[in-house]
């Protein structure tokens, strides 16, 4: 494997350890609450990444295999087509979802595995304009990032509801 493969694959694993090490921070009881308003539940955010990687980042990556890149208009609808999926009142197990994210992080890294050289740095297009995969990986580790603190702030500053009396 590549040195490029190789740091972007670590980056990939630790990152999805450390957003299963924040959930498993969280009091069962309040995996499923938003710690305040306007705010996404652990669970809603697992949600979000699996819905992210399966139909953003992994089909972008894909393009440096040679797939098609995912339609322009992909991100806006993919929101639409999210947020209705999730209140479709349908039941998301955690574990379900962290099994299926699981899965996605696995496929990304046997994408990455199979690109070498300076093919990290050519452009494709891209739902951001031109980038290249180097970026598109780098973006799928921010965004891990990103909610992952969302997380963090909830076990750090988050409280349990108070029981009903």
């Amino acid at each position: 494997m590549a040195a490029h493969s190789q740091q972007y694959t670590t980056l990939l694993r630790t990152s999805l350890d450390q957003l299963e090490w924040a959930l498993s921070r969280l009091p069962e009881t309040m995996l499923t609450i938003a710690p305040r308003p306007g705010r996404w539940s652990a669970a809603r955010i697992v949600f979000h990444l699996l819905c992210y990687e399966q139909r953003i980042a992994l089909p972008t990556m894909r393009q440096w295999l040679g797939d098609p890149a995912p339609p322009a208009h992909l991100q806006e609808e993919d929101a639409a087509v999210e947020e209705r999926d999730w209140a479709d009142g349908a039941d998301h197990p955690l574990t379900t979802m962290l099994a299926d994210l699981r899965v996605v992080r696995a496929d990304q890294i046997g994408v990455i595995a199979q690109v070498e050289g300076t093919a990290w740095q050519e452009e494709r297009a891209a739902l951001w304009g031109a980038v290249t995969l180097e970026w598109v990986v780098t973006k799928t580790f921010q965004h891990t990032l990103e909610h992952t603190d969302e997380i963090l702030r909830n076990v750090l500053w988050g409280r349990p509801p108070a029981p009903n009396p």
